[in-house]
């Protein structure tokens, strides 16, 4: 397990876990074997983004564990809303799949980490502690994904989520309507907007897409 980061303080009191999967039993696992772990406390659950965005407008939580397979939404998305909404929640996303775009995609996301399911429960509890006090967590067997030929990194190449973004422009959508089709604020529209000019040396948002189009980032 990769950390990255210099810790924060230690923080008061137990850390307060927030569980988002859709797999009910998932949820209770975690629940009740968290229960058994000296200063971790499970204060809510939810099963998908809409749920969890509702329990965390009520409850304090230090680390949301999402799952990044969630119904309608994935993890990188919903980690996107949950840190503008909630900017002291750590999201350390969970994933079942090595597939390298997947895994690249939420790493590239605003998360405080990411790992396998099939991590050891010591390695998760580790995890949720070091985020929780401010460092970055990428899980061992993750590492080498993230160095692939084509990384979402690269300079002057948009992410995946920008060329939706794009896609989206070109077919004249406002910042809003992204905002609605991506489930994701119009604040962040707007960042993205900003980045897919500047990666593509646009002025204006139908210069970005016409870039698009000359690039063949659009179809």
């Amino acid at each position: 397990m990769a950390v990255q980061g210099a810790a924060r303080q230690a923080r008061p009191g137990p850390i307060r876990v927030g569980i988002v999967d859709d797999h009910p039993v998932v949820r209770e696992a975690f629940g009740n074997l968290f229960e058994l772990v000296e200063g971790l406390e499970v204060v809510m659950t939810a099963g998908d983004a809409d749920e969890a965005l509702r329990a965390l407008a009520t409850t304090m939580v230090d680390v949301a564990i999402v799952d990044f397979g969630l119904p309608g939404v994935d993890g990188s998305v919903l980690t996107a809303e949950i840190k503008e909404r909630h900017p002291d929640t750590r999201v350390l996303i969970f994933t079942a799949s090595m597939d390298p775009v997947h895994v690249r995609r939420a790493a590239g996301s605003t998360a405080d980490g990411i790992l396998l399911k099939s991590i050891p429960i010591d390695y998760l509890v580790a995890a949720i502690r070091d985020v929780a006090n401010g460092r970055r967590v990428v899980g061992r067997d993750l590492s080498g994904l993230l160095t692939e030929p084509g990384d979402e990194g690269l300079p002057g190449q948009l992410s995946d989520r920008e060329q939706e973004v794009l896609r989206l422009l070109a077919k004249g959508m406002t910042n809003k309507d992204i905002a609605r089709a991506l489930f994701i604020s119009q604040a962040t529209v707007k960042s993205h907007v900003e980045n897919i000019l500047r990666k593509l040396g646009a002025a204006d948002r139908a210069g970005a897409v016409a870039e698009g189009f000359r690039r063949k980032l659009i179809d």
